[in-house]
């Protein structure tokens, strides 16, 4: 098990400790809350990552369909400098 010091303002720990009968028990409680943040935390990155590779593999696909998933990226510039000049002209 990891170790972690943190400051917490001293106010705020003396109004919490009230509502406990003794210092394991408020000990047990913070432990039992970081532990949940963590977790919750570590589910939303995972969900966050799942998305991005779900998009990835989607633009993957969407670039393979079209015939353009063997550009380079300096085709992929010239493709867009092109459009730019075009839209220039065309305004």
């Amino acid at each position: 098990m990891c170790m972690y010091n943190i400051s917490l303002k001293d106010e705020l720990l003396s109004e919490t400790r009230r509502s406990f009968a003794n210092e394991a028990d408020m000990n047990a409680w913070l432990q039992q809350q970081v532990e949940a943040l963590l977790v919750a935390y570590n589910a939303s990155q995972q969900a966050t990552r799942q998305k991005a590779r779900l998009a990835i593999d989607a633009m993957r696909r969407q670039s393979e369909e079209n015939g353009n998933a063997a550009m380079t990226l300096d085709d992929i510039n010239d493709e867009i400098n092109q459009a730019r000049k075009a839209r220039k002209v065309a305004v």
